[in-house]
């Protein structure tokens, strides 16, 4: 029996990743365990939350509190021991007494902050009682090692996250009447943010570069940054920054699709939205991925070097990112990037990540089994 904590699902939203949608990962990869008839074999710990898939089979605990950190762990094992569970799982990162875990590393957000704050201290713990590690990225994997240089190479599997069904080229009608709806008159590049913006970074250095070209260009261009529909921003209020033909929008994933599929290009940076690079080839936009000079990282945002060939890398400084913009415009240039990309996102499914996932289930439990 696998037993899964969903104490990502709690109100309070523990544990919450920025650069990944925990909650649509979990509820997906919940509901294709129960299409490929595993629902038998695992058990999810609710506490208080969210609808789950209908067939799951769940059972109620108390809800998680960093005031109670030992009482959780004593109470998590007990459930496993009544389980008879061979294995645990948390979509945060709680962890039982002595039931063998698989961690799952959504970001290293924490690990950057205060290592004295109790989320760290939690998260920590978690990780070095784990007997094995799920990370969602080649730079994730490489950070994991560098934040925690005593976990074997060999202990942690790189599983990129599923694109979502919505994400397809939208119809010629569609992206007009999106255009129409937000008034959009003119080709956009788009960048699409996360929930929680934590680094300006990206936001700073695209506006700046967009206005460059403006400069540069006798056709004018629009840019357009997206965020989650349940987002609404107020750009003066957030002191970002405000020009003509600059926007802030937020939007469903149907409109999100919409804006892909009409944009000039989407650009990647590693503080926007890690998946919106896969989501946008899914969607036949071509991507621009920009390094900043000031972030000192020789690793990239995107999930791997396979995704990373597919887009026209820029690395450099603001002109050379204005210049990027440019380039992308080009027939040249963008009908080869959009051809890698549909290709790239074809491997990125729903029932290929939980088939993953699943084999190193069994490869972690059997591993187990012999060194008992």
């Amino acid at each position: 029996m696998i037993v899964i904590d969903g104490v990502i699902w709690q109100s309070e939203g523990f544990f919450r990743s920025y650069t990944v949608d925990q909650s649509q990962i979990w509820l997906s990869l919940i509901a294709e365990w129960l299409t490929s008839k595993k629902s038998t074999e695992l058990v999810i710990l609710t506490r208080g939350q969210t609808w789950l898939p209908p067939g799951t089979f769940f059972t109620e605990i108390p809800r998680f509190s960093f005031e109670e950190v030992e009482e959780d762990r004593v109470g998590l094992q007990s459930i496993c021991d009544q389980l008879k569970a061979k294995l645990f799982i948390s979509t945060g990162y709680t962890t039982p007494l002595s039931t063998p875990s698989v961690a799952f590393v959504y970001d290293l957000e924490v690990e950057r902050g205060s290592q004295f704050q109790s989320e760290y201290l939690e998260k920590k713990n978690s990780l070095l009682n784990a007997v094995h590690y799920v990370c969602f990225s080649d730079v994730i994997k490489v950070g994991l090692q560098e934040y925690y240089p005593g976990i074997p190479s060999d202990h942690i599997s790189v599983v990129y996250p599923a694109i979502g069904s919505w994400a397809r080229p939208a119809s010629a009608n569609l992206t007009a009447e999106f255009r129409r709806k937000y008034k959009l008159t003119r080709p956009f590049f788009l960048a699409v943010i996360p929930e929680q913006i934590v680094d300006y970074r990206g936001i700073q250095a695209l506006s700046q570069a967009w206005e460059l070209m403006q400069g540069q260009k006798l056709s004018r261009t629009e840019l357009v940054f997206a965020f989650p529909s349940s987002v609404n921003v107020d750009p003066a209020k957030a002191q970002m920054p405000q020009a003509n033909g600059l926007h802030y929008l937020s939007l469903t994933n149907a409109e999100l699709a919409c804006a892909y599929s009409a944009s000039l290009a989407l650009i990647a940076h590693d503080t926007f939205r890690a998946e919106s690079a896969l989501e946008a080839m899914a969607c036949g936009c071509p991507v621009v991925s920009y390094r900043d000079d000031r972030s000192g990282t020789k690793q990239s945002h995107l999930r791997s070097s396979e995704t990373l060939a597919s887009t026209l890398l820029c690395q450099g400084s603001l002109q050379e990112l204005a210049e990027a913009l440019v380039q992308i415009q080009t027939y040249q240039v963008r009908t080869p990037l959009i051809s890698k990309g549909l290709e790239r996102a074809k491997g990125f499914s729903w029932p290929v990540m939980a088939e993953q996932l699943w084999e190193i289930f069994e490869q972690v439990t059997a591993e187990q089994h012999l060194a008992v």
